[in-house]
């Protein structure tokens, strides 16, 4: 069965670029355009095995919609990945105080993400 991912970039190309990479790579990807959209996505009670954020998007940014699910304990449960393209020490503490399983700097190597993905997503082997 398909890995799913929620990948949440308001940047339609990038999201589309990232989005056909990781559908090559095996995995089911749900699009959303801003941390609004992938809240409600979630609060719709649709299940995803990891979450995939950029953080500097309108509406709600990613830090924010990590907020929101920590606030809801989704985090302690479900891996989620941040990047941005102004990546600052405190951006990266304050998401990993949150439970970030990852925080990346775009751009981003597909290689290194997909490796962060495969670590958050796949089981060990034995």
């Amino acid at each position: 069965m398909k890995k799913r991912i929620l990948l949440v970039d308001d940047h339609q190309l990038a999201r589309g670029a990232l989005k056909l990479f990781l559908e090559t790579q095996g995995y089911y990807v749900e699009e959303a355009e801003n941390g609004a959209e992938g809240l409600a996505a979630i609060e719709q009670g649709r299940t995803f095995d990891l979450v995939i954020s950029d953080n500097q998007m309108p509406v709600m940014t990613g830090i924010e919609l990590i907020q929101h699910l920590a606030q809801r304990s989704y985090l302690s449960s479900h891996p989620l990945i941040l990047y941005s393209g102004n990546l600052t020490p405190e951006l990266e503490q304050q998401a990993h105080d949150l439970g970030v399983s990852a925080v990346l700097s775009k751009p981003y190597n597909f290689t290194e993400l997909l490796a962060f993905i495969h670590q958050v997503c796949e089981p060990p082997n034995p």
